[in-house]
């Protein structure tokens, strides 16, 4: 499957050959906003640029950032439920995993604070177990900022226990802690929980995601994360001071991934 960047008008070069990978089916979780679709774009982009298969599912109709970046329609676009009626997103989940197994590529979704119609999916049918039998890697990714509503928010869904995979990943986003606050202390407070060794022994596994500064001046510009962060598109580049934040940071990213032992589990 030829994969194209963000705006379906020109392939990824496909970096070396990896090593074969499961495919994965990727699900965000966590309240709205909290700056996830920012990290699916990043893992999006480097499954592509390794050659693999991503497709791409926005459910965030109230923010529909993947759409926006993967227009709907284009090559390697995004595709979108017809509505927010939770029929038709559960039946647009359905066909999300089905076209991924058609066309053996990976599945990465976003529905922003869609974590109710994942419940109800979740009552009708096992969507990590039915995944795992099929060869395809459920993989969790839970957003959370310095809120403590937010880690709350976290751990009514994974007690409910609709989508538990033993590949889950606590996500800490820094970018979300408030002006005048830091990034080293912000999170302490839930660190300090309980609750949260509830859900590493669980399984779920911890990392944090630093500040991108920048990140205005990447999307004014119309590249991608990792056109950004090297040689650009067509003559247009970020500066260098600009484009060395951008590759610092996808570098700390991935760093945080290996650190906790889940690179393997990506898209």
């Amino acid at each position: 499957m030829n994969e194209t960047t963000k705006k379906g008008t020109q392939p990824v070069a496909p970096a070396q050959a990896t090593k074969e990978r499961d495919l994965v089916l990727c699900m965000r979780h966590g309240r709205g906003r909290l700056g996830g679709s920012t990290l699916l774009d990043l893992l999006i982009q480097l499954g592509r640029a390794s050659g693999r298969s991503v497709l791409v599912g926005d459910g965030d109709r109230g923010n529909p950032t993947l759409s926006a970046l993967y227009p709907p329609g284009s090559a390697g676009g995004a595709s979108r439920p017809k509505s927010d009626e939770v029929p038709d997103v559960k039946d647009w989940i359905t066909d999300c995993v089905g076209d991924g197994m058609k066309h053996s590529a990976s599945v990465v979704i976003d529905l922003g604070g869609g974590d109710r119609v994942l419940q109800e999916y979740g009552q009708d049918f096992g969507l990590v177990e039915f995944c795992e039998s099929q060869g395809m890697q459920p993989l969790g990714l839970f957003f959370c900022g310095p809120e403590m509503d937010d880690f709350e928010h976290i751990l009514r869904i994974w007690r409910a226990g609709y989508f538990r995979s033993s590949r889950s990943v606590l996500v800490f986003n820094e970018h979300l802690v408030p002006s005048g606050r830091t990034p080293a202390g912000a999170f302490d407070d839930i660190r300090a929980r309980p609750e949260l060794t509830e859900l590493v022994e669980g399984g779920m596994r911890p990392m944090r995601v630093g500040r991108l500064p920048c990140m205005p001046q990447v999307r004014a510009s119309g590249l991608t994360l990792l056109e950004a962060a090297g040689s650009g598109r067509n003559g247009k580049v970020l500066d260098p001071v600009r484009q060395f934040m951008v590759k610092q940071w996808i570098t700390k990213v991935q760093g945080e991934f290996e650190r906790i032992g889940a690179a393997e589990w990506l898209p």
